[in-house]
């Protein structure tokens, strides 16, 4: 099947980032998103060849696996976020742990690194012993589903409509 798309239904930015979100994201939220970064924002679901970024949230190592795979070259990067203008809620675990109390959270890749992190004097204005409101972790559905099954989905109509040149 041959699918020709007529010239003005395509958008050429030259050096414009494309990135690519998993995250249950609505559209004026990516486009608000896309003008904050100057750049092309598309959902997961939405064709595209060469993505630069693809923000996911919080999910299973399978599924980062998998975003990696289909977006073969783009840098994936793991997204918590609250915006109650936009109507987001993706608190994943760091943002649970956090507002359970722990004062932080840090990544490091040795025994030095993670020294001259937690060395590091506290913020301008940060109590010690500052404490956030308790949460609960949600028994909801997981977002792994929704996103795998959307990976699944275009997997399935790339097979379905592969144009094979001769």
């Amino acid at each position: 099947m041959n699918i020709e798309r007529a010239a003005s239904d395509v958008e050429l930015v030259e050096n414009r980032r494309t990135i690519v979100t998993a995250l249950p994201l609505k559209r004026h939220a990516r486009e608000r998103l896309a003008e904050l970064l100057d750049a092309r924002v598309i959902d997961v679901r939405e064709p595209c060849d060469e993505p630069d970024l693809v923000l996911t949230p919080a999910c299973s190592p399978q599924l980062i696996g998998a975003l990696s795979a289909k977006y073969d070259g783009a840098k994936v990067v793991v997204v918590e976020l609250d915006d109650w203008e936009f109507g987001v809620e993706m608190s994943g675990p760091v943002k649970r742990i956090m507002r359970s109390g722990a004062t932080a959270y840090v990544l490091a890749d040795s025994i030095e690194e993670l020294a001259a992190k937690i060395a590091a004097p506290t913020a301008p204005g940060e109590a010690a012993g500052e404490r956030q409101h308790v949460h609960e972790l949600d028994e909801a559905p997981t977002v792994d589903d929704v996103i795998a099954a959307f990976l699944r989905e275009s997997v399935e109509y790339s097979t379905r409509h592969r144009v094979v040149d001769d």
